[in-house]
């Protein structure tokens, strides 16, 4: 499957969304609220992991709840960065198509393209590459960079960027300057 681009044969830019285009740690504390009717209060701006953020524990009972509510309405929710919608818009205009490359669970791309119409923005295709929890040091998005043969690549995640081969692709790293976070252990 190697696709060079996409079927209008438009320069690609490949774009994660949590953590570049879309707020998922503000989607957390919305879902939260949804699940347990409680507002939380961030206790830790700079920690990556949500629950660490904001200062949770769940039961698995909680856990469970909450993970229910999430697959319903968070992929299809999530607000947007500052800037985020002007900017790929722009790239859009300018000639470029505009792919999601995500570690979501493939089976919520279609809420993921229903949050991208309700903001407006001009992308239309999202892949779900699923997580890579079985091997963390393992890239999830490798393949899919690969055959999309993107003329840029933006990411949150270093490890996203590990391993892509035979591409003349740039990478784009977004620094959210977060602790604790798995760039921490990688160069």
């Amino acid at each position: 499957m190697a696709e060079h681009s996409t079927s209008n044969k438009k320069p690609v830019i490949a774009l994660d969304c949590d953590g570049v285009l879309l707020d998922y740690h503000a989607t957390f504390g919305k879902i939260y609220e949804k699940t347990f009717g409680k507002q939380l209060s961030v206790v830790s701006p700079k920690a990556y992991h949500v629950r660490e953020m904001y200062g949770v524990k769940f039961t698995d009972e909680e856990d469970n709840q909450f993970e229910e509510v999430w697959r319903e309405h968070a992929w299809k929710t999530m607000p947007m960065y500052d800037g985020a919608l002007e900017a790929c818009v722009l790239l859009h205009e300018a000639g470029y198509e505009l792919v999601c490359v995500s570690a979501m669970p493939a089976e919520y791309v279609e809420h993921r393209l229903e949050n991208f119409r309700l903001h407006g923005f001009p992308i239309d295709k999202v892949i779900g590459t699923g997580y890579g929890h079985s091997d963390y040091n393992k890239n999830p998005k490798k393949q899919i960079i690969e055959d999309l043969h993107p003329i840029v690549f933006v990411d949150d995640l270093k490890r996203n960027f590990k391993d892509i081969q035979d591409v003349h692709t740039k990478f784009v790293f977004i620094d959210r300057e977060y602790q604790n976070t798995p760039n921490s252990n990688e160069i």
